[in-house]
């Protein structure tokens, strides 16, 4: 109510610009700054990522990266229901740690594991999760799953990454 009060303010000439639009959720849905969101776990959004948000049945407006598969492939019946969203003005400049995954493909090799975990204790990431399998022809499947402020910190850590021996590519997942 305070960010619409500011913003007719400076519609009627008293107040040079509208104030910062200040979130709890560091989202602003088509600008409402107090709608119920939730992160999906499908694409993990973090802050950076270019979002969308998706009115759910009773559970507020669920935030999705828009290269997320869910809203590429979004029957026609349901777009009406996606909602323009954005990143609070403020978002970058604050602590909150945003959950998401990436998948590192690489070959396997004695170590490789060891190797990741010195990168995210380096740069002081906690790991959530992390799963590994390898294939017959010895490709290593890595998912891992951790808390990260936004894709400046994400981009910083997969550049370390591709810096360690035998890793062949690594994506975020997206749904």
């Amino acid at each position: 109510a305070v960010n619409k009060e500011n913003q007719l303010q400076g519609q009627n000439g008293s107040s040079s610009k509208p104030a910062a639009v200040k979130s709890k959720s560091g989202i602003v849905v088509a600008g409402i700054d107090d709608v119920s969101v939730r992160f999906s776990k499908c694409c993990s959004p973090i802050p950076g990522d270019e979002i969308i948000g998706f009115v759910t049945r009773g559970r507020g407006v669920s935030i999705h990266r828009t290269d997320c598969i869910n809203i590429i492939n979004l029957p026609d019946f349901e777009r009406g229901r996606l909602i323009e969203a954005s990143w609070a003005a403020d978002e970058g400049k604050q602590d909150g740690k945003y959950m998401t995954e990436i998948v590192i493909y690489a070959h396997n090799r004695v170590g490789i594991l060891t190797d990741l975990s010195k990168i995210f204790t380096e740069k002081n990431i906690d790991v959530n999760s992390i799963n590994s399998r390898t294939s017959k022809s010895e490709i290593a499947t890595i998912s891992m799953s951790f808390a990260i402020q936004g894709t400046e910190e994400l981009n910083s850590l997969i550049s370390r990454i591709r810096q360690i021996d035998s890793i062949i590519d690594i994506e975020r997942t997206t749904g």
